[in-house]
């Protein structure tokens, strides 16, 4: 949808979860030295000034990212005993930031840009022609591949990656809710193609429960092996009960490190009552 920008929703507790994630996959896939290929399909601006007149209308980040700041800062607890994905996304923040206070929320885009390895490729794709634009501007230093085109006709340009190893990465904003089916429909499609793909999928929880969209395809076709991660929580006010992701192939490491870096994240948003989930969708 051209209409959607993500910074009014940057740094809220959507993003923690599927960042956090996001990282501990990454970290697991790089055990091996191979190179690997990273896809951002939804990438907006990839870096957000939580200063500006998006974020401060909504004040999302507040609820999310701001909210953990003086846990993660090491003013209440030590950083050495947060868990290594929370650890490792704190860091990542801290990066962007040129002081000790919160000002920049790094998106997919900058986290797979800072988490790559020499061997490794990110490519990054985002429609919006505003959002691009800024995007193009945050990342002319970084060695990131970005392209102004529609994430699902990208993903059969780039897929399968020379590489033969891949995480592709779909968030899209859900405005139009026939994008359940077309996001499941599209990894569905690229599985025939690139079985050994890790596929992550985001999406909102909503009184609707249109997502359940999503799992009933992913579950009358090929595709297997699918862990469901999902966070409610009191998230009314963003009209949410939450959020969560489908992962294909998750890494097998990558398991028990998701499962603490979102237990402790339930046991530090006590003003939300946050509750985590995980559900083997489909076996292997």
């Amino acid at each position: 949808m051209l209409s959607y920008q993500h910074g009014y929703h940057a740094g809220n507790h959507a993003d923690i979860l599927k960042h956090i994630v996001v990282g501990e996959i990454i970290t697991a896939m790089q055990i091996k030295p191979t190179p690997m290929m990273m896809f951002d399909g939804f990438a907006g601006r990839g870096l957000y000034d939580l200063s500006d007149a998006y974020a401060q209308k909504t004040g999302e980040y507040q609820a999310g990212v701001a909210s953990l700041w003086p846990l993660l800062s090491g003013e209440q607890t030590s950083v050495v005993d947060l868990p290594s994905g929370v650890k490792r996304w704190f860091e990542a923040i801290q990066h962007y930031n040129t002081a000790s206070t919160l000002r920049f929320y790094p998106g997919s885009t900058a986290l797979m840009a800072l988490w790559q390895r020499d061997v490794d490729r990110v490519i990054a794709s985002d429609l919006h022609p505003q959002e691009f634009q800024a995007l193009r501007g945050n990342f002319r230093d970084y060695d990131v591949a970005l392209h102004q085109r529609d994430a699902y006709e990208a993903l059969g340009a780039f897929l399968p990656p020379k590489e033969h190893r891949g995480l592709i990465f779909l968030d899209p904003s859900f405005e139009d809710k026939r994008e359940y089916k077309q996001v499941a429909r599209a990894v569905i499609a690229q599985y025939a193609r690139f079985p050994m793909g890790v596929y992550a999928i985001w999406y909102p929880i909503l009184p609707a429960a249109q997502h359940e969209e999503i799992a009933r395809l992913l579950t009358h076709s090929a595709v297997r092996n699918v862990l469901q991660v999902e966070m409610w929580g009191d998230f009314s006010s963003m009209q949410m009960q939450g959020s969560g992701l489908y992962i294909v192939n998750p890494p097998w490491h990558a398991l028990e490190a998701i499962r603490a870096s979102l237990t402790w994240l339930a046991q530090a948003m006590t003003s939300h009552a946050v509750v985590v989930r995980f559900h083997g969708l489909i076996p292997e």
